[in-house]
């Protein structure tokens, strides 16, 4: 498998890149790295991590693009710059997936305009795991579309039930809207049409909205939300580990917290345990890093993709959102869909 790996994307880059994909190599074989990025510092790199050579290639792309550029005015100023050069390289066939620690606005754009989206999906959506009490849940969307169209939210439940069914082998994965109350009427008008879409949409297995404080319940397998409001939980969770660290300095810990069960804790929201996650959508593997990513994160990121490519998560996707579509096409489906229209929109039925 050959994977495109950002060198220059990051707060710790190249150093931790290229560190990480050094460990991606001695942790899986036939894995073949592209680094992309100053081709003058990378052989040097490698060399001070011990690396088998023969396991990379190199692809001259020396520009970065900053958090701080607008990521449409950086594709034009900077086509060739190491996030597009590598995302061009999987758009020839070179290389079958991208990891890239930069940022994330250009990686969204760069995405699109190099690979496309899949037949039938309207937008791209990143998603994100998040621990549970009975295990995971794969909150989506975390920042991609920070406004969403009801059709938006039902393709990104659609994206996110492929990923852990084939992923993970949730056969029948809980889908739940995240809105401030239960009820269907609860929420912005995008999510209370999108509770009744889902509703009728016989190939998701949706159980109805959920609040914040359900979040970290284990009720669903996938929960759907705006870009806007999914980022904000994303940045909330981050913070949570170093708050209980704060809240436990300096206690007994005869009385104190369990230090196992602080450090379980810890781990669970650890981004680098993850190391990235796919931007979902789009006619290829592209793995979002966080910035700060150390080399153990690009190593975990790296994992990914190759998940993402083995169990052909894409083609499911694309399956999924085209007989969605020919189900809305059929005698039953243009009259649910004509009834919820008319409800959303006070007409009588």
């Amino acid at each position: 498998m050959r994977i495109a790996l950002d060198t220059l994307g990051g707060q710790n880059a190249p150093e931790a890149a290229v560190e990480g994909a050094v460990m991606a190599t001695r942790r899986w074989d036939n894995l073949t790295i592209c680094l992309v990025g100053d081709s003058r510092t990378l052989p040097e790199l490698l060399n001070r991590w011990e690396a088998d050579v023969s396991r990379f290639t190199f692809l001259e792309s020396p520009v970065r693009v900053d958090e701080t550029e607008s990521p449409v005015e950086a594709l034009t100023s900077k086509p060739g710059a190491s996030i597009f050069a590598a995302l061009e390289a999987h758009h020839r066939g070179e290389v079958e997936a991208v990891v890239s620690a930069g940022s994330t606005g250009a990686q969204i754009v760069g995405s699109i305009q190099s690979l496309g989206l899949l037949e039938g999906v309207k937008r791209p959506a990143i998603g994100s795991f998040f621990p549970t009490l009975t295990g995971k849940t794969f909150l989506i969307d975390v920042g991609a579309n920070v406004d969403c169209r009801p059709i938006h939210l039902l393709q990104f439940a659609a994206m996110g039930a492929i990923l852990r069914r084939h992923l993970e082998g949730l056969h029948h994965p809980r889908i739940a809207l995240l809105s401030n109350g239960e009820e269907s009427t609860k929420g912005s008008h995008a999510t209370r049409e999108a509770y009744e879409l889902m509703s009728i949409v016989p190939a998701l297995n949706f159980v109805g909205n959920i609040e914040g404080r359900d979040l970290f319940a284990g009720r669903a397998d996938v929960v759907v939300c705006d870009g806007f409001t999914g980022n904000v939980i994303l940045k909330f969770a981050e913070s949570i580990p170093d708050i209980f660290a704060a809240f436990t300095q300096g206690e007994n810990r005869e009385c104190g917290p369990d230090p196992s069960a602080l450090e379980r804790l810890t781990r669970s929201f650890d981004y680098q345990e993850l190391g990235g996650v796919p931007l979902l959508g789009v006619n290829g593997v592209s793995i979002i890093c966080h910035g700060r990513s150390t080399a153990k994160a690009i190593s975990s990121a790296i994992g990914e993709a190759i998940k993402m490519v083995n169990f052909r998560v894409n083609h499911h996707i694309r399956e999924q959102i085209i007989t969605m579509g020919q189900w809305s096409a059929t005698v039953k489906g243009r009259a649910l869909i004509d009834r919820f229209r008319r409800r959303s929109s006070g007409e009588k039925n």
